[in-house]
């Protein structure tokens, strides 16, 4: 067992009303249990392109070795904040050689498991929760596999982020019952995380992620 695979996440159960405290830099987080989770660079030989291959095998990326991930439950939705160090940070996407800071988490559609290293399977399908600096509203995606990303334009998730002292705080919530994704109160489920540096020209497969499942617990 990796030590991503035995991390846990344990989500905190809040009144409902401190959910208006769980903004970026909300006080309600300073009650609740940050957790350090480990990041690696995405490996080279999954990039799907053969070009992005060959372009970046002298290049350095995925340097970002750790981010923090805290979880609560509040009402009927669960709270996810990410945060990191982005001492140069590229807030939205302003010409074509320039790409925006961005997070996403990963989730097994089935709540139980599918291969994180490939995006699931046809069999085990995965859905993302991704955000972009600069784009307003999240992302949210289903995939089968590396190059199968299918998105959604009506979804439930939302997000909220905040630069500042040199790092990205990024909260993303949604329902726990009408998210599409098998989040259930009193459960558990796998989740991933990936984060893309737009300073180091990061983008798609190009980013720091975890290597296996984290294991979050829902109360």
């Amino acid at each position: 067992m990796t030590a991503a695979q035995a991390l846990q996440v344990r989500a905190a159960r809040l009144a409902a009303a401190q959910s208006s405290q769980l903004g970026p830099s909300g006080a309600a987080w300073n009650l609740l249990r940050e957790r350090d989770i480990p990041l690696e660079p995405t490996p080279l030989d999954r990039q799907p392109s053969a070009y992005v291959q060959t372009a970046w095998r002298e290049k350095t990326y995925g340097t970002l070795a750790v981010a923090g991930l805290t979880a609560a439950v509040a009402g009927p939705s669960l709270f996810l904040r990410l945060r990191w160090l982005a001492p140069e940070p590229r807030p939205a996407i302003t010409d074509n050689d320039i790409f925006a800071d961005a997070a996403a988490l990963l989730f097994p559609l089935n709540g139980v498991d599918a291969p994180l290293e490939t995006m699931g399977d046809e069999r085990h399908p995965v859905q993302a929760w991704h955000w972009r600096a600069g784009a307003g509203k999240p992302f949210v995606l289903n995939a089968t596999g590396l190059g199968t990303a299918t998105r959604f334009a009506h979804h439930p998730v939302e997000v909220a982020d905040e630069w500042a002292n040199g790092q990205w705080s990024v909260v993303f919530s949604g329902p726990l019952h009408e998210s599409g994704v098998a989040l259930t109160a009193a459960g558990s489920i796998p989740v991933g995380v990936a984060i893309w540096c737009g300073a180091r020209g990061e983008r798609a497969g190009l980013k720091s992620h975890t290597p296996a499942w984290i294991t979050l617990a829902l109360p």
